[in-house]
């Protein structure tokens, strides 16, 4: 094996000496111990983590020996020494800050040359606090554990949202993005390894965000959300920069493995099975992982480090949509005039108008890994590694959507005459009746969608006592591609006595309502159903980024005083495109040949036979189609170029930071030309633009005693324009738009602006830290507030354009934003219980208040939230350890109050999402000293997930139910 050198491990000790009690307190001291016997060098670092001590050995020695098992509840010392039982060590406790195990050799020369700095290797915990405490801003930080995260389905988004401050921006059931402090998952940066990561968002979209859902947590180690900014750092992050760093080899002495097999049951069976799609399955899916590690060479200078991930689950899911339209009767079961509550004659209750469902089967998979290759000579201070991950995600997924119009008024001709039907409503009482179906409307979509993560990333550094220079590279890249089959038909029935077709309904609580039996629904199925529309698209969207860093330091290790510096260069380089083969055909005709009743228990309306479609017998519409693909065409170009220059002055228990940043970018865009019409002419058009903006920052922490850290921060940084909104093709139209309102303005245009400004924000911070439990607790409170100027909306103006008045909506610089807030957050890696237990605890909670003005019809309106923001944020983990069972029990919670997703010219149309609360439980225990058994639960209290609209989200719009996912784990480690 081989040592630290002594540069190194000097290091290590003085960065660690603060965690560490002196030896008189820590003789005192006990701990709860849950260790199996296995090799001796992973049981010192399960007796490090568990009591928070740092033992110095031999790892040649360790490597080959094997501890004795540790349970219950005992003195720090007689546990140490009943685990290393009759070994090959004596325990030299005159180091206050670190243990040394000695051999136990009868050559003096060899013990002393086995305790000398170079021949001894340090096991600690890597504590995300001590990230936490050794810089100087603000930052929280998690570390992928393989054996006690709950780790079914874990990816780095869902890995996050477990601290302060952060909301997960949900996918179905797993959240995809993050927010952070309330500001838009499109203004963090997102690194790996120091590397910008490219990223496809959603359905393909080009933007910042980074879609976290495609990076598994077992590829990195630590991961820190750093959420104030100095000049060494990116500057295109209002919300935060997240630093994700991958795994390395030389976190384990030498061969590691860790292999999870798992079988996953999801309790919502959706239309799989009855949909008439083979392969679908209703409940059950499987996964596995694997991370291997080593280290080889001489002086196991190379390390190698391979993680793999395999799975398929369902994600099968029900939808019901409100629309804001209802019927309103008489004793007599006769519609009021006006048809609104509170008409003369109204009985008092509410009959749904419309009556909107939809069921979904899922299959999610992911096939992937990673490899990555180290190079730590000895004593020379190089390091080197180079790092190639691929990734990909597809999903098949069929959408069977029922849409029904009941009538408020029916009747029927016979003979010439019209005839109304008396009474409209049957058997009405305040959550139920039936409805005559005036028009029934059944939409089928597959969605067979594919996204491939790549990337290859390089890091070679340097340094010694004083300096250290870091140079980086990578190349990521993302390819999405869909084939999206959709088929919509619609019919109306006949309300003859004969033909009529009625639905019986029931109102839920919410004011949703459910269709619950459809009178005859062969009747239904052959009223004369005939297509609306017929369309497949096939989508390709693709973005590369090359990225080179080179990062110079001197005199900021972390035992450092007086003056040092930073500084470094950055160059970027951004590729995207967007394509869309699009295939229209020609509406009308039968389609009740391609419809079929499937075996459901809820009767919400004939299914699509899908497979089995015509397409070879459907009109293609080649102007149309050609119209459709050639608008969805853009390319956008970036080179982005930044240097920086960062001063630090350190005193004994204070430190200041003061540093520019000058953020510079450049972009081309190539979108479609079009004529007057809004016809693509066929031709391209190219926009330029850029900007340079200095970005200065503040940085000043003072450590007071008791470890009590302050830190007050100052920084400006900015928010880059999406991709799609400098390179939207311009679409105008006149008189068929549903952008159109009734009036003298009759036409419409939508287009990008490449003329648009970054967001600039001046960000303020401020927090306190108390540090207790020898470093394995924090207790922080921090303020924070953010002036966004030239903030970014989508607007509507009035324009004359031909003549003619027209809505012109495009995202414009127009408007400001302000966001304040204050984060409470508590850890605690070992609190002491009875009966031997001890418990981990992380928890946190956030308040937010943001201000935004943007431009409606003429109308400039003022809201008390912004894009992603929730109010309130509550997230953490309990993890009660039960020596009984050799083993542990886990709760992960996470909640965010109501947050807007989209503006709208009129307010009262603003939509956003509910509150999410997420509960998930997992346990574990070891069956032998190599397998332990798990079992989780995600989303235990069956939470739906909410879509709301209005000013202040108060009107349902949806409610999705995607059940809950249990997983069944065996992991060998």
């Amino acid at each position: 094996m081989s040592f630290l050198s002594r540069s190194r491990l000097l290091a290590l000790s003085s960065s660690v000496a603060c965690f560490v009690p002196t030896l008189s307190a820590a003789q005192d001291t006990q701990s709860v111990f849950a260790i199996p016997a296995q090799k001796l060098t992973s049981a010192l670092t399960a007796f490090s983590r568990q009591t928070g001590l740092h033992v110095a050995f031999n790892g040649k020695v360790a490597d080959n020996l094997r501890s004795s098992p540790l349970y219950g509840k005992m003195d720090n010392f007689q546990a140490l020494h009943k685990l290393i039982g009759k070994n090959a060590f004596k325990i030299d406790a005159t180091n206050p800050n670190v243990i040394i195990l000695s051999t136990k050799s009868g050559k003096k020369s060899k013990a002393a040359e086995a305790q000398s700095p170079d021949n001894l290797t340090v096991q600690g915990h890597r504590h995300e606090l001590r990230t936490k405490r050794n810089f100087a801003g603000v930052v929280d930080s998690i570390t992928y554990n393989d054996l006690s995260n709950l780790g079914g389905a874990t990816s780095i988004a869902q890995l996050l949202t477990q601290l302060p401050g952060v909301t997960g921006i949900r996918n179905g059931d797993e959240p995809r993005y993050i927010s952070v402090r309330g500001v838009s998952s499109d203004l963090n940066q997102t690194t790996l390894d120091g590397i910008t990561l490219a990223s496809i968002s959603d359905g393909g979209s080009i933007r910042r965000r980074v879609n976290l859902q495609n990076i598994p947590a077992e590829m990195t180690g630590e991961d820190s959300i750093y959420k104030t900014f100095t000049a060494e750092q990116d500057g295109g992050a209002i919300g935060a920069v997240i630093e994700m760093n991958s795994r390395s080899a030389f976190d384990h002495k030498g061969l590691y493995k860790y292999i999870n097999a798992y079988g996953i049951y999801g309790t919502e069976k959706g239309s799989a099975g009855a949909n008439g799609i083979k392969g679908m399955s209703p409940h059950f899916g499987q996964g596995a992982k694997a991370v291997f590690s080593d280290r080889f060479g001489k002086n196991k200078e190379f390390g190698i480090v391979t993680s793999f991930r395999y799975q398929q689950r369902t994600r099968n899911t029900t939808k019901k949509w409100q629309e804001d339209s209802y019927n309103y009767f008489d004793k007599n079961g006769k519609v009021v005039s006006p048809n609104a509550p509170g008409a003369p004659g109204w009985n008092g209750m509410t009959a749904p108008r419309y009556v909107d469902g939809g069921s979904y089967s899922n299959a999610l998979s992911t096939l992937g890994g990673a490899t990555r290759l180290e190079w730590h000579p000895k004593d020379s201070g190089l390091t080197a590694s180079v790092m190639g991950y691929a990734y990909q995600r597809w999903e098949n997924s069929f959408m069977e959507h029922n849409e029904y119009l009941l009538d408020e008024a029916p009747g029927y001709k016979l003979h010439g005459k019209t005839h109304s039907i008396t009474p409209a409503v049957i058997d009405q009482t305040p959550t139920s009746g039936r409805e005559y179906i005036y028009r029934a409307r059944t939409i089928g979509r597959k969605d067979n969608w594919k996204m491939n993560t790549n990337g290859v990333l390089g890091n070679l550094g340097w340094h010694d006592n004083i300096s250290t220079l870091k140079l980086r590279a990578g190349y990521t890249w993302e390819d999405y591609f869909d084939h999206e089959p959709y088929v919509a038909a619609r019919v109306y029935p006949n309300e003859s006595p004969d033909s009529a077709v009625l639905a019986d309904y029931t109102i839920d609580k919410n004011n949703v309502a459910n269709l619950v039996k459809i009178s005859d629904m062969n009747k239904l199925l052959h009223s004369g159903y005939t297509y609306q529309t017929v369309q497949q698209e096939y989508d390709r969207d693709h973005e590369g980024i090359v990225n080179v860093r080179l990062d110079y330091t001197r005199n900021l290790n972390a035992n450092s005083h007086g003056f040092g510096f930073a500084s470094g260069f950055e160059w970027r380089s951004l590729d995207a495109t967007n394509s869309s083969n699009q295939l229209w055909y020609e509406p009308g005709g039968d389609a009740s040949s391609s419809m079929f009743i499937p075996h459901m228990r809820n009767p919400n309306g004939p299914f699509f036979d899908l497979p089995n479609f015509p397409w070879d017998k459907q009109t293609l519409d080649a102007k149309k189609s050609r119209q459709y693909t050639e608008l969805a065409y853009f390319r956008y170009k970036e080179q982005l170029f930044d240097g920086y220059v960062s001063l630090h002055y350190k005193w004994d228990h204070s430190e200041l930071i003061a540093g520019v940043r000058a953020d510079s970018v450049n972009f081309n865009s190539f979108v479609p030309e079009t004529d007057s019409s809004s016809n693509a002419t066929g031709n391209i058009t190219k926009n330029r633009g850029g900007y340079i903006n200095p970005l200065p920052s503040l940085t000043f922490v003072h450590e007071f005693p008791n470890n009590l850290r302050l830190h007050a921060v100052y920084s400006q940084s900015v928010g880059r324009p999406q991709p799609t909104d400098l390179a939207q093709a311009a679409q105008y139209s006149c008189g068929n738009s549903s952008d159109i309102q009734p009036g003298d303005i009759n036409c419409s245009l939508s287009r990008g602006n490449p003329n648009l400004r970054p967001r600039q924000a001046q960000n303020f911070d401020a927090s306190l830290d108390k540090f207790f439990n020898r470093g394995q607790g924090v207790v922080s409170v921090a303020y924070f507030n953010k002036i966004i100027k030239h903030d970014i909306y989508k607007t509507r103006s009035t324009e004359l354009i031909d003549n003619e008045l027209t809505y012109v909506t495009q995202p414009r610089n127009a408007n400001s934003s302000t966001l304040m807030g204050v984060e409470v957050s508590f850890v605690d890696r070992n609190i002491k219980g009875p009966w031997n237990q001890s418990f981990d605890i992380n928890a946190s909670g956030t308040w937010m208040r943001g201000r935004m003005t943007y431009e409606g019809s003429g109308v400039s309106y003022k809201l008390h939230q912004l894009i992603e923001q929730p109010k309130y944020v509550f997230n953490g983990s309990v993890t009660w350890h039960i020596p009984q069972i050799r083993g542990a029990i886990k709760a992960s919670f996470d909640y965010s109050a109501k947050y807007l997703e989209d503006l709208n010219d009129d307010p009262t149309q603003i939509d956003g999402y509910g509150s999410q609360p997420d509960l998930s439980l997992g346990a574990w225990h070891d069956i032998t000293d190599d397998l332990r058994i798990k079992y989780e639960v995600y989303n235990l209290a069956g939470s739906h997930t909410r879509v709301y609209y209005g000013k202040h989200l108060n009107r349902l719009e949806a409610k999705e139910n995607y059940g809950r996912s249990i997983y069944f784990e065996l992991v060998y480690n």
